[in-house]
């Protein structure tokens, strides 16, 4: 497994946060790297969200691997492990590389938290015309324009770039990456059963292009 994998350590994934305000944005793809060639669709894959927080890397695979098995893909989740050694990348390569051997699996899939972006937008005070109507009777009505103020108001919106990496677990070597962002998720459930499906959709994909 190569340092792409440990490189995310102590990182809180997207979705252990709470709700934020605004609209949500589901997850957009931003680019899709596969490697040269052809490459072989993998029977046995580990999921691992890569993050210290164990809840939400238990929505984070839960999800994942529920996609995966609808997809036609084996999927395990790497499930409760509070002993990963987040803060050292070689002892945490070595626990996920005697894991992958003991589940017999021939990759892993690995979602991290890239980028945070927060942006604060300021809609200054502004004043905006409402048409109403008055009716006099069933033959008559007038229209004015009522006037109304808008004070100052901010508007927060907080993007998040994930990446999903597909490795082999032979040779460490990463055959698929995937970035993508979502703005503002309503929940972590939510956004964990959009950013796997589109995921899965988004492998399946690449996997059935580079078939011979």
């Amino acid at each position: 497994m190569t340092r792409t994998t440990l490189a995310a350590t102590a990182l809180s994934l997207i979705f252990g946060l709470v709700a934020l305000a605004g609209c949500a944005g589901g997850p957009e793809v931003k680019s899709i790297k596969t490697a040269p060639g052809t490459i072989q669709s993998p029977e046995h894959i580990l999921v691992l969200a890569v993050s210290p927080r164990e809840p939400n890397r238990n929505v984070m695979e839960s999800a994942l691997v529920v996609r995966l098995n609808k997809a036609g893909f084996e999927a395990t989740e790497y499930g409760p492990a509070p002993s990963l050694s987040w803060k050292d990348p070689q002892k945490l390569k070595q626990q996920v590389q005697a894991r992958l051997q003991a589940d017999r699996a021939d990759s892993v899939l690995t979602v991290s938290l890239v980028r945070k972006n927060k942006q604060v937008e300021h809609i200054p005070h502004h004043v905006v015309f409402n048409p109403i109507t008055v009716s006099y009777g069933p033959l008559a009505s007038a229209t004015y324009m009522e006037a109304m103020s808008i004070p100052d108001t901010y508007k927060e919106t907080t993007e998040y770039i994930l990446r999903a990496t597909l490795f082999q677990a032979d040779s460490g070597a990463s055959v698929w990456q995937m970035f993508s962002s979502t703005v503002n998720p309503e929940s972590l459930e939510k956004a964990a059963n959009e950013y796997a499906r589109v995921v899965v959709r988004e492998l399946s994909k690449s996997l059935d292009d580079s078939a011979p």
